[in-house]
């Protein structure tokens, strides 16, 4: 697991690299969002593209209850671009606003199209997308 931020544009980028064990990450994700100020103000970039590894979907709930506690619901409408072809990563596409609904999320085949969207720059077509709802 490997995370940068930029405080001035209000991102920070996640990349998964490798065979990681989905409760490493969850674990790492989890500790790494609590040291962030302000959190629930950034978007994020989750790049799988290197990543060879599997995320157990209860794994990504337990994820989304600590976001929950951490967030609360004061990201709303904030961004994530999930960078991945796995075609599982796509298949679950509709089932992260349900996980995540306070966060817009949109998977991108190509980094700089992901980047684009999260400035705002949307420059091609999402390989899914869907807006976050109100909980």
């Amino acid at each position: 697991l490997n995370f940068s931020q930029n405080d001035e544009q209000k991102r920070i980028t996640i990349r998964y690299i490798g065979d990681v064990d989905g409760q490493e990450i969850v674990n790492g994700i989890a500790r790494y969002l609590e040291t962030v100020g302000e959190v629930w103000l950034y978007d994020i970039i989750i790049d799988m593209r290197r990543f060879e590894g599997f995320v157990p979907f209860d794994e990504l709930g337990r994820l989304a209850r600590q976001w929950a506690t951490i967030a609360q619901g004061r990201d709303m409408g904030r961004k994530v671009a999930i960078i991945s072809q796995d075609p599982l990563v796509l298949a679950r596409a509709k089932a992260y606003p349900v996980t995540f609904p306070t966060r817009v999320i949109r998977i991108f085949a190509d980094m700089i199209d992901g980047e684009n969207w999260i400035e705002g720059k949307e420059t091609a077509t999402p390989a899914a997308q869907d807006a976050p709802r109100a909980s």
